[in-house]
């Protein structure tokens, strides 16, 4: 199960919290959110606080998305390892 929940923190910036496996049928459903909320001239964070597991494919998708608009932030050390493609 994955949720997924926007906030509009201010008129530059969009938060989407992520909640739950960030998982093979759910990483297309967060490339849509992501894209969508970037659709919009402003800054999108995608805190990752209330996310228990990535699969490779949303390792993947979280390794890609990051660009000038986008940022990942609160993410687990778990996450932050995979991202950033340490060994465990």
């Amino acid at each position: 199960m994955l949720r997924i929940s926007r906030v509009d923190d201010n008129p530059s910036e969009t938060t989407l919290h992520v909640e739950g496996r960030i998982v093979s049928e759910w990483v297309a459903v967060l490339e849509d959110q992501c894209r969508h909320a970037l659709r919009a001239p402003r800054r999108v964070r995608l805190d990752l606080a209330g996310v228990t597991f990535v699969d490779p494919r949303g390792v993947e998708l979280l390794r890609r998305l990051p660009g000038e608009r986008l940022t990942v932030v609160n993410c687990s050390e778990l996450v932050d390892a995979l991202l950033r493609g340490n060994d465990l």
